[in-house]
């Protein structure tokens, strides 16, 4: 028979070989929590870092996009370039080209600013910062797009150019340049790129049709990404979201009262 010496040795061993056991699974669980939490923690940053993204850049980049769709709007419903270029003074010929010229570049600026922001950031299982993205990446592809023809074609690396050379670091973060600077920036430096579009919105006056699938598709594009930017219709009212159609009507009416830009219509542009 057993002694009971040895019995309570036997019977202490086994509690503490259970309360290591206890000891070494209640550790592991905190571990498993913490780092469960850790990860909860990271991809919560992860996830403000994408908002604080997209919320810094909303702004301008939908202000960009509905000033370019409304600008090819014009261009291609509203007599835009016959009522200014072909049939304007100097003043407004110059600024028919320039500012057309303009918000084309604005807008790669702001595309090229949240290209560079982004890059650095995981998408993870964000819906709406790929849904963004998937809208640019589909623009970018209108604008080079080779079945379109050559008339306003900008290949891909060019987009990204013409973005940098539009971008300044201001006191907030990157910025796109003002119309003002543009103006000074092709008269003192001339640019390539920006002179090339500049001859194409020229001989839009005679060559419309051929440019327009890719005014079209491009203009459809703004819309749709204003859509995703604001779709309350907050900033940009629904009226001065129309989508012109894919190719030139039959017989397009001479209108002369172009759709003002950032409100109602007028006569001057916008």
């Amino acid at each position: 028979m057993a002694k009971p010496e040895l019995i309570v040795a036997l019977i202490a061993g086994a509690v503490a070989l259970s309360s290591a056991i206890i000891s070494i699974w209640g550790q592991v669980k905190s571990a498993r929590v913490a780092a469960s939490l850790q990860d909860l923690r990271l991809a919560e940053d992860r996830r403000r870092e994408r908002e604080k993204v997209v919320s810094r850049y909303r702004e301008p980049l939908a202000r960009s996009a509905y000033d370019l769709q409304s600008r090819l709007y014009n261009i291609l419903m509203k007599n835009f370039i016959e009522t200014y270029y072909t049939n304007g003074n100097e003043r407004e010929r110059s600024y028919a080209v320039n500012n057309t010229v303009f918000v084309v570049a604005q807008y790669f600026a702001w595309t090229e600013i949240i290209r560079r922001e982004i890059q650095y950031i995981d998408l993870g299982e964000d819906a709406q910062t790929r849904q963004l993205t998937e809208l640019q990446d589909k623009i970018y592809s209108l604008w080079r797009k080779d079945s379109f023809g050559p008339l306003f074609r900008v290949f891909a690396g060019e987009q990204r150019a013409i973005g940098e050379c539009m971008t300044r670091d201001g006191s907030k973060g990157s910025e796109c340049i003002g119309y003002a600077l543009f103006l000074d920036e092709i008269d003192k430096n001339p640019s390539a790129l920006i002179n090339t579009l500049c001859e194409d919105v020229r001989v839009f006056s005679s060559r419309l049709d051929e440019a327009w699938p890719r005014l079209a598709a491009v203009q459809n594009a703004m819309i749709d990404l204003l859509a995703f930017l604001d779709p309350e219709y907050v900033r940009f009212p629904k009226e001065r979201r129309t989508k012109a159609p894919p190719a030139r009507p039959a017989s397009s009416p001479k209108v002369k009262t172009v759709q003002k830009e950032n409100g109602a219509a007028s006569a001057a542009p916008g």
